[in-house]
């Protein structure tokens, strides 16, 4: 293949992290004493919540604290439990709605319930609200309550006025609350309105609010300590997995292999861990982050590097699942290196889900890969005619394109417990949840990526197609698909109220999924762009918190 070949590269940022690993400090020491204290502290704390339970409000209230300082995962039957028993209860929805119980206090109960599952109806509201239908004016002075609102809001589901009603109303009036705010509630209340609690990435929430929680007058020293060390332990489970990863990444020698792709292993580990960060999915991450090593150089690879002839051979080749790249096939050997290590992967896979009694799932998995690459072939015969598709043709193949179908598929193949082949068949018959989740990754980064992808040859995006089609303008067409990924968010939040048609973990991975791409496309394309993500990398894998 010669050099004169077109290729419609794309000019991406240089990798940051040349060995993320050289960054870390080497002091490991004293973790013995640090997992005994741990051990100490995690039954005072599991003593504090069962002493708790006097008072089921104030109950509700310990439950945020531990899963905003990180440490629910500990205690997550104890807490199902409660919060059954409590939504059940006669009694609790006659408090909630008493004068006594303020915003802040309500705000807290309704997102604690909705996160666990438990969809607590959203007129628990309607005694802040005047006589003409609107919220009272006074709370705006509640700091607080405010922000709780706000954040309680992001859990509307369709048709709940009152809730977009609340967000609209907290969300205008939270910048100006920030600006006369003591400076820790201003950070809290800046970071909120940036990323709100339940689209934020959980690690990235925890580390901030264990800074938040320091400060304030009602915090619990043995919840702050134990959170802190629990923080650190994980952290150093996390930098052996990221090393992990690089190993394999450069035994691989896969920068002198591809030289035109994006090279993330960091952010594709912070992707990951966004996923899941509890220890019992160590091995899931692993994988998980080796596979976004290989689907961020397909996407390349077809978006900005092979041609349309390259393509097809390569589409066709993952089609029939040939075990290698014939030497007769004329694409480079960048491409075929691609291909080999993708299929080796998958198949490797495969075998290792047989060995577990999972047979079939290897299946679903590589169909998962397979609609994918053939979302990206579209997008590139689309480009190549220079072809705008129809909105509808273009959300139907964005859905492929998005590649969370694929990644989905990934992040259960190490819930060895909870994915069996009833799990991969759901996944592969476009459950709502799925849908849900694809919508809001295609098209968070189609408005985020905009920019970048106009300065080279690239096929038109959502965007584009909604302008063409529609003839309207490109602020229209971006307030459109803004509103396209807000009813998915309600989507994704009913889909995420019990009966659960499947084991809730599963339902959490697309949950967590959707949260990584709001954190890392909202407002730009970071993981492109990956000095945009270096504060959270540092905070998450470098720094140690000190206790």
């Amino acid at each position: 293949m010669g050099s004169e070949v077109n290729r419609p590269l794309a000019d991406f940022p240089a990798n940051i992290w040349e060995d993320p690993l050289t960054s870390f400090s080497k002091s490991d020491l004293g973790t013995e004493t640090f997992k005994e204290k741990h051990s100490t502290l995690k039954e005072a704390v599991k003593e504090a919540f069962m002493s708790s339970k006097a008072n089921p409000i104030e109950n509700i209230k310990f439950i945020d604290a531990l899963c905003r300082l990180g440490v629910s995962y500990h205690f997550e039957k104890d807490i199902v439990e409660q919060l059954d028993k409590s939504f059940d209860c006669l009694d609790f929805p006659q408090m909630v709605r008493q004068e006594g119980c303020d915003l802040y206090t309500v705000g807290i109960i309704f997102q604690v319930f909705r996160q666990f599952g438990f969809k607590l109806s959203a007129d628990v509201f309607e005694k802040f609200k005047d006589e003409n239908g609107k919220f009272k004016g006074h709370l705006v002075t509640d700091a607080y309550g405010m922000l709780s609102l706000y954040e309680a809001a992001q859990w509307g589901t369709h048709g709940e006025d009152i809730i977009d009603e609340a967000l609209a109303f907290s969300r205008s009036h939270l910048e100006e609350i920030s600006s006369r705010s003591s400076p820790h509630l201003a950070i809290r209340i800046k970071n909120a309105l940036k990323h709100p609690y339940h689209k934020g990435i959980s690690r990235i929430e925890t580390r901030q609010y264990i800074s938040y929680y320091e400060e304030e007058e009602s915090c619990d020293p043995t919840l702050l300590e134990f959170a802190k060390i629990d923080f650190n332990l994980l952290q150093i489970l996390h930098r052996e997995e990221l090393a992990c990863v690089t190993r394999w990444h450069h035994e691989m020698e896969f920068k002198s292999k591809v030289t035109y792709t994006r090279h993330r292993i960091t952010e594709a580990y912070l992707w990951s861990l966004g996923t899941y960060f509890e220890p019992q999915y160590s091995q899931a991450r692993v994988i998980t982050t080796m596979a976004l090593i290989l689907f961020t150089a397909l996407d390349d690879m077809y978006d900005a590097y092979g041609t349309m002839e390259e393509l097809e051979l390569f589409t066709d080749a993952m089609d029939e699942w040939l075990p290698v790249v014939p030497d007769e096939i004329p694409i480079p050997d960048s491409m075929k290196f691609i291909y080999n290590v993708t299929v080796e992967f998958y198949d490797k896979l495969d075998e290792e889900l047989e060995k577990e009694g999972r047979s079939g799932c290897g299946f679903h998995l590589k169909k998962s890969l397979q609609k994918t690459a053939n979302g990206y072939m579209q997008e590139a015969k689309w480009l190549k005619k220079d072809y705008i598709a129809t909105f509808d043709e273009y959300k139907e193949n964005a859905i492929l394109s998005s590649g969370y179908y694929a990644l989905i598929a990934m992040t259960f193949v190490r819930m060895t417990d909870v994915a069996k082949l009833d799990a991969f068949e759901w996944l592969s018959s476009h459950p709502k949840i799925r849908v849900a989740s694809e919508i809001i990754s295609r098209f968070t980064d189609d408005i985020s990526s905009y920019e970048f992808e106009h300065k080279r040859e690239h096929v038109a995006t959502g965007i584009d197609c909604y302008m063409q089609q529609f003839g309207v303008s490109k602020e229209r067409a971006v307030e459109v698909m803004g509103n396209i990924v807000s009813d998915a968010w309600k989507d994704l939040n009913q889909e995420l109220m019990k009966p659960h048609a499947f084991p809730f973990p599963l339902l959490m991975r697309v949950l967590n999924l959707s949260r990584v791409i709001d954190v890392f496309y909202r407002y730009q394309d970071a993981y492109t762009n990956p000095k945009l993500l270096k504060e959270h990398i540092v905070s998450l894998l470098i720094e140690t918190i000190p206790i």
